[in-house]
């Protein structure tokens, strides 16, 4: 069974759910449900779903982290015949007898040590951080002609891209309903990172500020394939838990989704003749209810393509 959580940061919604349900971290299994940021972009408000994991194995004991540091023999302060410890000579509070010391702003005790120690720590590699930030070696292709439209789209997005100071290059396709935006460079994985986060907004925004005002097609982005391997990951979740369905005659809920991936699951069943699918929740982030079709008697407000 699974409950909600909420707090100002990641830990701190967790911290009430370990409290709440008494149980260990390493029990939780947790989604995201909503982040809500600041004006500057600062965690504001965050909620989670979460799920207690019976068959969760403890982590290993760290038997190295629970020793007490070893201080190095030279670096002991040196104490003084009242026994209380004074700092090094050249420690960087100022200047010596013979003008500045070497613990000045170039010393190693001075701004000197610190900035050296914060390049040591930013220079740090995480395991992933190549394939993250490398720039992707992908061909650009050509611009082909543009109708009006899709110019004014096409236009849009590099005003985007230009604001937000990312290194990307968009193109435009353009269907009988549908004019397709496809983004290209080394930021294109900050685009999909998070279940396509980034993307998802930036096409939402496009919408609200062209279509029907001076755009009468939708407008999708994409980058990488990520909606093309999106489409067919959610639909395969999809199909897989229609077959319980039919099997157990059972319903099925799917984790908590954005609007577009809601959207992507409905389409996949829409002609199942045994399978129904409907919006479960409020907010922006609902769940996919699966149930069987016999069973199933929608009312006025809800559809099985919502």
């Amino acid at each position: 069974m699974t409950q909600r959580f909420e707090g100002k940061s990641l830990e701190d919604a967790l911290n009430s759910a370990t409290q709440a349900l008494s149980v260990e971290r390493y029990q939780l299994k947790h989604h995201v449900l909503l982040e809500k940021r600041g004006f500057l972009g600062g965690m504001k408000r965050i909620v989670i779903e979460v799920e207690i994991d019976e068959q969760a194995a403890p982590p290993p004991v760290d038997i190295y982290a629970q020793q007490p540091p070893v201080r190095p023999a030279g670096d002991r302060p040196e104490r003084g015949s009242g026994g209380r410890a004074r700092p090094p000579r050249g420690d960087g509070r100022g200047k010596s007898r013979g003008g500045r010391s070497g613990g000045g702003r170039g010393g190693d005790g001075g701004r000197g040590g610190r900035r050296r120690g914060t390049y040591e720590s930013d220079n740090t590699l995480e395991p992933g951080d190549f394939q993250r930030f490398a720039a992707i070696d992908e061909d650009v292709p050509p611009q082909a002609d543009e109708s009006e439209a899709a110019a004014k789209v096409h236009t849009w997005c590099d005003r985007i891209i230009a604001l937000s100071k990312l290194d990307l290059v968009a193109r435009s396709e353009e269907t009988g309903d549908r004019i397709t935006v496809r983004l290209y460079g080394a930021d294109g994985p900050r685009l999909t990172d998070r279940h396509g986060e980034l993307l998802d907004a930036i096409q939402v925004i496009a919408n609200k500020s062209l279509v029907w005002r001076s755009i009468d097609k939708d407008i999708e982005l994409d980058c990488q394939q990520f909606k093309e391997r999106r489409v067919e990951e959610l639909g395969r979740r999809a199909r897989e838990l229609a077959d319980i369905v039919r099997r157990d005659r059972q319903e099925q809920l799917l984790p908590a989704m954005s609007p577009i991936e809601r959207r992507i699951v409905h389409l996949a069943l829409q002609d199942d003749e045994d399978v129904a699918t409907e919006s479960r929740g409020e907010g922006f982030f609902k769940r996919v209810a699966l149930m069987p079709r016999a069973s199933f008697e929608p009312d006025d407000s809800q559809t099985s393509t919502r």
